[in-house]
């Protein structure tokens, strides 16, 4: 099954251990790429535990502390890429954040400008810093990964985060479109309702779940295997004609 053979991949966000980063980094492990982990200093220990536990399983995974608003962190995070694994062929843009919870009476412009930067300029950061690396090998694969409420309004969230997630669902066309000729792919996941440590709030509450369990046709809330085998196929080369596309995960959400 090795469906990323020879590739080599930066995935941020991960220092949850059991989100879609951390996940998505043991899947492309266990798909034959080489992996390198990133997140927040605060979460240094949890990105280290799962490097050491990809590599004692035998796989190839390294990690890196990434600030992913600091273009500066970005270039290291690439420096460190190249020295270990030799290249760059995956960036999987997958930090975020919801922001503080509140709406629009809530929430003060600073606000917004955080959840913007964390959920949108990194993304545009990580795109830029790659861009190099993978002209060196030929081409490469950029999954950002978006949200459900790019495409429709939840009710009582941070306005920053919808503002941020249609962002990315736009910056993601640009950049494939124009990065096409140097045989780079872009595209986007967009997640519905995933039980992820970040969506406890909705998660661990029952009356909400009651409420989504209807709403989603599916009946339940995904999980982060869902979308991680999602962000595998875009990022494999059994995508190879896939760009400027959006892969919506939500369990049927968004169609009614």
């Amino acid at each position: 099954m090795n469906r990323l053979n020879d590739k080599v991949a930066i995935i941020t966000g991960a220092g949850s251990g059991t989100g879609m980063g951390a996940v998505t980094a043991r899947l492309f492990a266990q798909q034959g790429a080489s992996v390198v982990i990133t997140a927040s200093q605060q979460r240094e220990q949890a990105i280290k535990d799962l490097s050491d536990e990809l590599n004692q399983q035998g796989l190839k995974a390294t990690y890196a502390i990434l600030d992913v608003t600091n273009e500066v962190q970005w270039q290291e995070v690439a420096a460190h890429t190249i020295s270990t694994f030799g290249k760059i062929d995956i960036l999987v843009n997958n930090a975020g954040t919801p922001g503080p919870r509140g709406g629009w009476t809530d929430t003060d412009i600073q606000d917004v400008l955080a959840v913007m930067d964390v959920n949108l300029n990194s993304q545009f950061l990580g795109i830029k810093t790659v861009i190099p690396f993978m002209q060196q090998v030929g081409g490469g694969s950029i999954v950002n990964i978006g949200s459900a409420a790019a495409v429709i309004a939840f009710p009582d969230v941070n306005p920053g985060y919808a503002a941020s997630k249609g962002a990315s669902r736009m910056l993601s066309k640009s950049a494939a479109v124009d990065l096409a000729k140097m045989n780079i792919r872009v595209n986007t996941v967009l997640p519905g309702l995933i039980a992820t440590p970040m969506a406890t709030h909705f998660t661990e509450d029952e009356e909400a779940m009651q409420h989504l369990r209807t709403a989603i046709p599916v009946g339940r809330a995904g999980t982060s295997e869902e979308i991680a085998f999602a962000v595998l196929f875009l990022a494999s080369d059994e995508a190879s004609y896939v760009t400027a596309t959006e892969l919506l995960v939500d369990g049927g959400y968004t169609a009614i």
